[in-house]
This record gives C-alpha cells, sequence and structure tokens, in this order.
C-alpha cells in the first residue's frame, strides 16, 4: 500500500515540477512580448511626430515656451509702468464700433484657451466634443478648397471619440486630417490602432458616408442608422470656436467663393442628439432596436384550462 503512494506521489511531485518549469517559461516570453510592445510605442510615437513635422505643423517644445515667458516677463520688467489716469469716453463710430467688436471678438475666442506670446492658441485645443490639434493654412487661391459654407484649411487636424466602425459598441479614437494631393483636398478618417479601416476622399461627406456604411454592416438588420451625411459636423468644421479660429487667419477674407458659415439653427440635429456623429446618441438607438427585437414573453395559459370535467 505504502508503495503504491509513493509513487502516486513521485508523479504528482514531477507534474508540479513540470509546471513550474513552464510557467517560468511563460513568464520569460510574457516579458519579451512587453518589451517588444515598448519598443513598438516608442517607435510609433516617434513615426508621428515624423508625420507632423512632413505635413508642416510641429507642437512647440516646452523650453520654447518657457524662454517666451521669459522673455515676455523681462520685457515688462523693462518697460516703465504707466500713471493710471480717468479713462476718456470714446464715442464709437459706424468704423470704430466695428474695430471696437472686432477686437472684443478675439479676446472672446482667447478666453477659451491658451495662447503665446504672439496671441497664437498653443494646441492641442479641447472644445468638449472634439480635441482641436492644428488648425492648419487656408489657400485662398484654389477655390476647391472652400465654397459657399465651409472652409478646408490645409494641415487641419482633430481628433474625436465615436463607435468603432466594426465593434460599434466600443469606444474609437477617430483622427480627421485634411491635406493637400496635387491641389485637390484629401480628407481622412483615421480610427486608432486600426490603420486597415481608414476612410478616405476628396470630400467630408465621402469619408463620413463610408464610416456609417461600415457601421451598417457590423449592426446588420438590427439597427437601422439614419441616411444623414455630414461629414464637415465630423470633422468638428461646424464648431463655433474653430470657425472663430478661421476668421483670424489673414486669408480668410480672400476666400472669394466662400459667403458665410452655417448656423446651429440650420443644422437638420442638434449633435449631441445626432447618432451619426455623438457616440452616446448611437448606443441609445442600439440599445433601444435590441429591446424591441427581443422576444415578448407571453404568460402561460391558466392551470383551469389543464383540467378536465
Amino acid at each position: 500500500m505504502n508503495v503504491h503512494y509513493e509513487s502516486k506521489y513521485k508523479k504528482i511531485k514531477r507534474q508540479i515540477k513540470k509546471l513550474v518549469f513552464e510557467n517560468a517559461a511563460l513568464c520569460d516570453e510574457v516579458a519579451e512580448v512587453q518589451t517588444e510592445l515598448c519598443a513598438a510605442r516608442e517607435e510609433r510615437r516617434y513615426l508621428v511626430k515624423r508625420l507632423l513635422r512632413h505635413e508642416g505643423f510641429e507642437n512647440v517644445g516646452k523650453e520654447e515656451n518657457s524662454a517666451e515667458a521669459g522673455a515676455l516677463s523681462t520685457q515688462k520688467l523693462s518697460q516703465p509702468q504707466k500713471k493710471r489716469g480717468p479713462k476718456k469716453r470714446q464715442r464709437a463710430t459706424s468704423t470704430g464700433g466695428a474695430v471696437e467688436s472686432e477686437r472684443d471678438r478675439i479676446n472672446l475666442s482667447e478666453k477659451k484657451f491658451d495662447v503665446d506670446m504672439y496671441g497664437k492658441p498653443k494646441f492641442p485645443i479641447n472644445l468638449s466634443n472634439i480635441l482641436l490639434h492644428s488648425m492648419g493654412e487656408i489657400i485662398p487661391t484654389n477655390s476647391n478648397f472652400h465654397n459657399e459654407h465651409w472652409i478646408y484649411p490645409v494641415g487641419y487636424m482633430i481628433t474625436r471619440v465615436y463607435a468603432h466602425p466594426k465593434e460599434p459598441q466600443r469606444k474609437c479614437v477617430f483622427t480627421c486630417k485634411i491635406l493637400n494631393n496635387a491641389g485637390v483636398p484629401q480628407f481622412q478618417i483615421i480610427p486608432d490602432n486600426d490603420l486597415d479601416s481608414v476612410f478616405f476622399g476628396e470630400s467630408a461627406n465621402v469619408c463620413h458616408q463610408g464610416l456609417l456604411e461600415t457601421l451598417q454592416r457590423s449592426l446588420a438588420d438590427v439597427t437601422k442608422l439614419p441616411k444623414r451625411v455630414q461629414g464637415e459636423k465630423f470633422f468638428g468644421l461646424g464648431n463655433t470656436t474653430v470657425q472663430s479660429l478661421l476668421q483670424l487667419q489673414d486669408d480668410f477674407k480672400q476666400c472669394a467663393n466662400f459667403k458665410r458659415f452655417l448656423s446651429a439653427a440650420e443644422w437638420n440635429f442638434p449633435e449631441d442628439k445626432d447618432p451619426t456623429i455623438c457616440y452616446e446618441a448611437l448606443q441609445s438607438i442600439i440599445a433601444m432596436s435590441a429591446y424591441h427585437t427581443m422576444p415578448e414573453v407571453k404568460d402561460e395559459p391558466p392551470d383551469e384550462l389543464f383540467e378536465l370535467n
């Protein structure tokens, strides 16, 4: 009897030893994979910086900001302080009133974000529903980059959160960019960590329509998305702060075809309730569709029907 238990003990001991070695090998493999992932992240960050530099917009470093702040403080100290006196009232003429309103509008726009010593905004700028990384540059001489109601600056880039095109119930960060492709604007919608699902075209509506069609295929027939293509709104060009920053550029008034921006009252649907743009609104439609497609649970028949007379 003791021999039997001794053999079982040795067998279990061998199995435990084997599992210990296997566990150690798996730990080594996990550590190696983590090292490769860290190297891949660093390489991806480096490539993104090079891409931004190549496309013409690069974030200002902390050293430049500190140097500018130091120069600004030195300049303030070197200037003599002026004595305060009673303010003189100025009569606002038609021209003066327009200048003052323009200055007030600029000051109002600057209160929403930080600016440098030259009065230029510091990026990125958080605008609640979008994160603005670059305003780009207006090309007034090319009519392809503006129309009656929209302006498409080259180098413009934002990020926003919306549903993943292949998994609609999962959040995904989308990067929206406007590039110059041989004199024709190229719009891009790039989902994060999924370079196989990049949507691009010569208009913002083409990109947005491709995204909505991919979402509809993922949702199958359970949920019907409204056929409301609004590419400019998805790119954040309908944001009032973005429009104010565009108006501050020198080339804004030189766009011959542009007349005015569309107001929020002219939009068909508020953005926070639009399932084609807002992630939360899309999830509400998906939840309601799943609720209506659930099979109805009927009550069981009463026991009296089964009783025999």
